[in-house]
């Protein structure tokens, strides 16, 4: 009975671990969604206002054509690096201490296996840093002007707030 337990115990420890395996890849997945945002103002007025906002959070303008193109590098988050270090070494924690109750025999090798658990935060530090694109087309309207961006969904909000729209779609 002792013995199905603990098989039981490994098998969802490794389905935790899977979980955090993709809740790792997926916090360094890319987000860039596209949407409308309509404005009461002039296309020269909002792209006088949509440079000087992403110029302040560090993009800087490579290509002013018929759009309007940002690049940008994203900073990892050192809180996020910290957290999935820790939630690796909680998990690895916890599969050596079932394995070592297993296999006594592994021993020392099993005792060292939470010591892998950086690798989780150097993975997320190394792929989170990365350019971003953001990309802008001002269309006007009747009632002012349109515009189309495409960017990470993080910055589209922020975005949104800040020159307080309204979503069309």
């Amino acid at each position: 009975m002792q013995e199905v337990i603990l098989w039981s115990t490994l098998l969802l420890t490794l389905l935790l671990l899977v979980g955090l395996f993709f809740f790792l890849r997926a916090s360094v997945k890319d987000r860039t969604e596209q949407i409308e945002l309509e404005f009461n103002l002039q296309p020269s007025e909002l792209a006088s206002n949509l440079c000087t906002y992403l110029e302040k959070r560090a993009y800087q303008l490579i290509e002013k054509d018929d759009r309007l193109v940002f690049t940008g590098v994203v900073a990892p988050s050192r809180f996020l690096a910290v957290f999935l270090t820790l939630l690796a070494f909680l998990g690895l924690v916890c599969l050596s201490l079932i394995l070592g109750t297993l296999l006594p025999q592994g021993g020392l090798v099993l005792g060292l296996l939470p010591l892998a658990s950086p690798l989780a935060g150097f993975f997320y530090w190394t792929k989170a840093r990365r350019s971003e694109r953001v990309v802008a087309r001002i269309q006007d309207t009747a009632a002012g002007c349109r515009l189309l961006i495409e960017a990470h969904r993080d910055e589209i909000l922020t975005l949104r707030q800040k020159l307080e729209t309204s979503t069309v779609k």
